[in-house]
């Protein structure tokens, strides 16, 4: 005699809760899990390099969306099985708490993380001496592609527990978007020509960050009336910072994309230097 459907799911049910039928559950909502997180990565890999961070943005949050279903329905297989795990093992829940101390942090900075959002997948950010650009973030860490001075990628990569959010600092260093100020540097010779040296630094800025000053600007002035904050102007400035009596240094303010910052800087520094050199050398120091 053929069975109907709803004996068949009653079937399915009560094998389901069996042992044979838990561990068979899980071993398919994993195998599916693994399955779909290829897919998900194949599918953004085919899509092309269009736009990297978007991509990779919304391949990590389909893949947390992803692992968490898998999560919430191991769990939920094994509740009952959990519930009465739970209670015999009450005795020993201060070992554990102990054990797992590393664990329950990371959790904890993965929820400090989820709320404030302190940065987001292809921010460039900075934690004590660790800094890089973000390419992954799960429950319990955060991937860096390794940079050094100058956002320069050096091929490494970092991972970063989430507990260290609880008691350390992050500093953003794209934090404005599309458009960061960034701070560089120059050294002058106490002998030069200090405002004409001042003049050609600040020319060579204004030839290069010529073409997006503008762009830069309406962008910051959107995030100012969106988020409420006061940001510098995208014109580049030279600031003066004096060493000693006979010592200082120009550090030039200017605004790039976060992934020109590099060779932005390096073509100020060439012209920069190129009116220099062009310039008459200064005079020896008097005795």
């Amino acid at each position: 005699m053929p069975y109907t459907t709803a004996e068949i799911l009653g079937m399915l049910n009560l094998f389901a809760k069996t042992e044979l039928g838990r561990i068979l559950v899980t071993l398919t909502t994993i195998v599916l899990t693994v399955l779909v997180v290829k897919f998900l990565q194949k599918r953004a890999r085919m899509q092309g390099a269009t736009d990297i961070a978007r991509q990779r943005r919304n391949l990590v949050l389909a893949k947390n969306l992803v692992l968490l279903t898998a999560v919430i329905l191991i769990g939920a297989t094994w509740a009952s099985k959990i519930a009465g795990a739970a209670l015999s093992l009450a005795a020993v829940a201060g070992a554990i708490l102990i054990v797992s101390k590393e664990f329950l942090l990371n959790l904890l900075g993965t929820a400090m993380l989820a709320i404030s959002r302190p940065y987001r997948i292809g921010d460039f950010v900075e934690v004590e001496s660790i800094s890089g650009r973000v390419l992954d973030t799960d429950l319990i860490a955060t991937t860096l592609a390794e940079t050094m001075e100058g956002n320069q990628l050096t091929g490494h990569t970092v991972s970063i527990p989430h507990s260290i959010l609880l008691v350390k600092p992050v500093r953003n260093l794209t934090a404005t978007g599309r458009f960061t100020i960034n701070m560089l540097p120059v050294a002058v010779h106490p002998n030069e020509d200090m405002h004409a040296q001042e003049q050609a630094l600040l020319q060579a800025a204004i030839d290069i960050c010529g073409s997006w000053i503008e762009e830069a600007n309406r962008h910051f002035e959107r995030l100012e009336s969106r988020e409420l904050v006061t940001l510098p102007s995208a014109e580049p400035r030279v600031l003066i910072e004096l060493k000693t009596v006979k010592e200082y240094t120009f550090s030039l303010r200017y605004c790039c994309r976060p992934n020109e910052r590099v060779k932005v800087e390096q073509a100020i520094i060439r012209q920069y230097l190129a009116t220099r050199n062009a310039a008459p050398a200064p005079a020896a120091d008097e005795e």
